[in-house]
């Protein structure tokens, strides 16, 4: 008997440490406040291996990551696919958390909350923490969260390598990320917080949002994509799946639209009595969609940048060495990380070993000339 009591306190301890290890509640001090965030470590998770991240911010409410993280179930598609997921929590101010998302959403919007701040310096903390692999992060969000993915695209561009925003749009402008980052969207043409088509939400902030077609021929237009708005399945029972394609650094942008459901997140669950479209995941499908991309797609814009400084760089991206050819002997270097820190300085670039530096984008200027490159 004594054993089996002392089994089950054993089984308990451990079922808690595990809990523990998986889901943390933590804090970064930024901006003059404290930001919290909840990071979730797959099953399994192991420090020797380097992990895609995911962050997954909230709709405006209430609430905090509590929200997001059992509409979504993505710490649970977390545990299947081996990714780390964090959910980012927005400013507590009268009651609610929101997210400054450029036109939207009260308060974190009136107060001018720093939010693209925070996420910038919240991947610092967890790429200095986890096993991170920098050149596989991704943002989704429901909602105000949705629209910050919009924003962090267009201000943290090279941060990101794709974004999937859900049941959103676009409130922040001009569109001018510095790549074309690859979208997937989802929403619901019954939706009547962010209307489908356009117009003022029915929600407590009678906002005015553009219809998605106008959005995305904004962002096909600066992404320069041949192809528009493709057909890919259309069935007015279920959902529509459209496609812009031949863009620029290999990108696309999706749409997926369902016929049924609301204002929630599609195959999620339930929350509020809104009504939740059964006719896709839109969590199976963003991590679909994930994993075909990485920030490398970069390497079409830096060929482009070497061929016009007629120098070439290789191999891009590198791991220990840099080499160039078309230069002279004479040339000084500065390579610079994508914090804006210089991280070496001198000639001879080809001596030197690199395999010390962190997986991600650099900057390395010769003379007066720039040329982008990735490490992995």
């Amino acid at each position: 008997m004594k054993k089996k009591i002392l089994l089950f306190i054993l089984l308990l301890f451990l079922s808690n440490l595990t809990f523990a290890q998986t889901n943390i509640y933590d804090s970064i001090y930024v901006g003059g406040r404290w930001r919290t965030f909840l990071i979730h470590l797959p099953s399994g998770y192991n420090t020797s291996n380097n992990y895609p991240l995911v962050l997954a911010f909230h709709g405006g409410g209430l609430l905090g990551y509590q929200s997001i993280q059992y509409q979504s179930r993505l710490s649970q598609k977390s545990d299947t696919a081996g990714f780390i997921v964090v959910f980012p929590e927005g400013v507590k101010i009268a009651g609610n958390r929101t997210w400054n998302a450029g036109g939207c959403c009260a308060p974190a919007t009136t107060q001018n909350i720093d939010d693209v701040g925070f996420v910038n310096s919240l991947l610092n903390n967890l790429f200095a923490n986890r096993p991170i692999d920098t050149t596989r992060v991704y943002a989704t969000g429901f909602s105000n969260g949705a629209l910050l993915c919009y924003r962090l695209a267009n201000q943290l561009t090279n941060r990101f390598a794709a974004i999937a925003p859900v049941a959103g749009d676009l409130m922040y402008y001009p569109w001018n990320p510095s790549r074309a980052i690859p979208i997937i969207s989802f929403h619901s043409y019954q939706d009547q917080n962010i209307k489908y088509y356009g117009g003022v939400t029915v929600g407590a902030t009678g906002t005015y949002f553009p219809p998605q077609d106008s959005m995305f021929n904004i962002i096909s237009s600066n992404y320069n994509c041949t192809v528009l708005k493709d057909t890919l399945y259309h069935n007015v029972s279920q959902y529509d799946h459209f496609k812009y394609s031949n863009c620029s650094c290999n990108s696309v942008i999706e749409q997926y639209v369902s016929y049924d459901g609301e204002h929630s997140w599609p195959g999620g669950l339930a929350s509020g009595g809104i009504t939740v479209s059964s006719q896709f995941s839109a969590t199976y499908i963003m991590w679909q969609f994930f994993q075909n991309y990485t920030i490398s797609c970069l390497t079409t814009g830096i060929n482009e940048n070497i061929e016009k400084n007629n120098i070439m760089i290789y191999p891009n991206p590198f791991t220990n060495k840099i080499n160039l050819t078309n230069i002279t002997g004479k040339e000084h270097f500065t390579l610079i990380n994508y914090f804006g820190q210089i991280v070496w300085t001198g000639n001879k670039i080809e001596q030197k070993d690199f395999s010390e530096l962190t997986c991600g984008l650099y900057v390395l200027k010769v003379d007066n000339r720039t040329i982008k490159l990735m490490k992995q």
